[in-house]
């Protein structure tokens, strides 16, 4: 078996084996080159094949958690340094996570930027300031968004900060295809990027909709000759403008008409 675990803190997940079985959601211990890590088993493969970087060392105990509790406050207090030695670098990055690992062996700096940040100098002063190995990572919106956390306008947690593994492609064009408004504030996540979920039903909207007629175009009805100008794909309806009035029929009413 091979195991997918899930970091706390917003490290990169790793693949990782066992000596011993272990269940999704399992809180575990992992190492790897970049120290002990706690997080959870979100994946398990049933195969040998792929490429492991590390090894569960054992389920997370009552003292792991107190470790973990103890990591999380020192943590915070490294964060006030490195925001000041950021300060006096003159640098422009905001810093969205810091971790150390559990062992103390390596601590995990990710930031923002809106552009490339040369980040030398502080690095130097940074291994001086906490004598253990610095990991500096530049991170997109939607990764700051994952380590943050927060409610969609669905009203649930975020898909990202939640359990996706990868970001979707999502594009203008899936909105489009679900004829949801342009406006930013509807079609845009937490992070300002366009929301994952768009991605998740592309695919039935792009079947669905080849069965629709397409806006524009001039239908024959009982009511007489009318202009497509709106339709619900989800409800299978279709919007038709006349001369004074709008009127919504089933597809299946224009049926003839569409495919005629």
């Amino acid at each position: 078996m091979i195991y997918e675990v899930k970091f706390d803190e917003g490290q990169q997940s790793l693949l990782v084996t066992a000596e011993f079985d272990c269940v999704l959601q399992d809180r575990v211990v992992v190492k790897s080159d970049r120290g002990q890590m706690m997080g959870s088993v979100t994946r398990i493969y049933e195969t040998d094949e792929l490429e492991v970087v590390g090894q569960i060392l054992r389920r997370a105990g009552e003292a792991d958690l107190v470790q973990l509790a103890q990591i999380q406050e020192d943590s915070k207090e490294a964060r006030g340094t490195i925001e000041a030695l950021i300060a006096e670098n003159g640098l422009s990055m905001t810093i969205e996570k810091v971790a150390y690992t559990l062992d103390y062996a390596q601590l995990f700096i990710s930031f923002t930027a809106e552009k490339r940040v040369d980040f030398r100098q502080l690095l130097r002063d940074l291994s001086e300031a906490f004598h253990t190995r610095i990991e500096l990572r530049q991170i997109g919106a939607r990764d700051a968004a994952a380590l943050t956390g927060g409610l969609g306008p669905c009203g649930r947690p975020l898909c990202c900060a939640s359990f996706l593994y990868e970001f979707p492609t999502v594009s203008i064009k899936m909105a489009k295809n679900q004829q949801l408004s342009f406006n930013q504030g509807k079609v845009n996540g937490l992070c300002g990027r366009l929301m994952c979920c768009l991605a998740y039903e592309d695919d039935f909207y792009k079947e669905a909709s080849r069965e629709f007629p397409d806006f524009g175009d001039h239908l024959d009805t009982p009511d007489g000759q009318g202009r497509v100008v709106g339709m619900n794909i989800l409800a299978r309806t279709v919007k038709l403008r006349f001369e004074d009035m709008v009127r919504e029929y089933k597809l299946e009413e224009l049926e003839e008409a569409v495919h005629g």
